[in-house]
Protein backbone atom coordinates (compact mmCIF):
# COMPACT_ATOMS: atom_id res chain seq x y z
CA UNK A 1 0.00 0.00 0.00
CA UNK A 2 2.87 2.35 0.78
CA UNK A 3 4.26 1.93 -2.75
CA UNK A 4 0.88 2.90 -4.21
CA UNK A 5 0.89 6.19 -2.30
CA UNK A 6 4.50 6.85 -3.24
CA UNK A 7 3.72 6.21 -6.92
CA UNK A 8 0.72 8.54 -6.77
CA UNK A 9 2.81 11.27 -5.16
CA UNK A 10 5.45 10.92 -7.86
CA UNK A 11 2.87 11.07 -10.66
CA UNK A 12 0.90 13.98 -9.18
CA UNK A 13 3.27 16.81 -10.23
CA UNK A 14 3.40 15.47 -13.79
CA UNK A 15 -0.38 15.28 -13.98
CA UNK A 16 -0.74 18.83 -12.67
CA UNK A 17 1.87 20.10 -15.11
CA UNK A 18 0.13 18.40 -18.02
CA UNK A 19 -3.24 19.81 -16.98
CA UNK A 20 -1.79 23.31 -16.70
CA UNK A 21 -0.26 23.13 -20.16
CA UNK A 22 -3.46 22.00 -21.82
CA UNK A 23 -5.76 24.60 -20.30
CA UNK A 24 -5.68 26.85 -23.39
CA UNK A 25 -9.04 28.66 -23.58
CA UNK A 26 -8.91 29.12 -27.37
CA UNK A 27 -9.12 26.10 -29.68
CA UNK A 28 -6.19 25.53 -32.04
CA UNK A 29 -6.34 27.77 -35.07
CA UNK A 30 -8.68 30.28 -33.44
CA UNK A 31 -8.01 33.99 -33.88
CA UNK A 32 -7.20 35.83 -30.67
CA UNK A 33 -8.71 39.23 -29.87
CA UNK A 34 -5.38 40.92 -30.61
CA UNK A 35 -5.06 39.16 -33.96
CA UNK A 36 -8.66 40.07 -34.83
CA UNK A 37 -7.94 43.74 -34.09
CA UNK A 38 -4.82 43.64 -36.27
CA UNK A 39 -6.77 42.04 -39.12
CA UNK A 40 -9.51 44.67 -38.86
CA UNK A 41 -6.93 47.48 -38.91
CA UNK A 42 -5.22 45.96 -41.96
CA UNK A 43 -8.55 45.62 -43.77
CA UNK A 44 -9.44 49.23 -43.01
CA UNK A 45 -6.05 50.38 -44.28
CA UNK A 46 -6.43 48.39 -47.50
CA UNK A 47 -9.93 49.75 -48.03
CA UNK A 48 -8.76 53.32 -47.44
CA UNK A 49 -5.99 52.86 -50.03
CA UNK A 50 -8.17 51.15 -52.62
CA UNK A 51 -9.34 52.83 -55.81
CA UNK A 52 -12.45 52.36 -57.90
CA UNK A 53 -11.84 51.00 -61.38
CA UNK A 54 -14.32 53.42 -62.95
CA UNK A 55 -12.21 56.29 -61.63
CA UNK A 56 -9.15 55.15 -63.62
CA UNK A 57 -10.96 54.29 -66.85
CA UNK A 58 -9.65 56.03 -69.95
CA UNK A 59 -11.85 58.04 -72.28
CA UNK A 60 -12.19 55.08 -74.67
CA UNK A 61 -13.56 52.89 -71.86
CA UNK A 62 -10.43 50.78 -71.33
CA UNK A 63 -9.07 50.35 -67.84
CA UNK A 64 -5.40 51.20 -67.40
Amino acid sequence: MRNDIRGALIALPFLLLTAACSSDPAPPGAVTADEEQQLNEAAAMLEANSIRLDEVATTDGNVQ
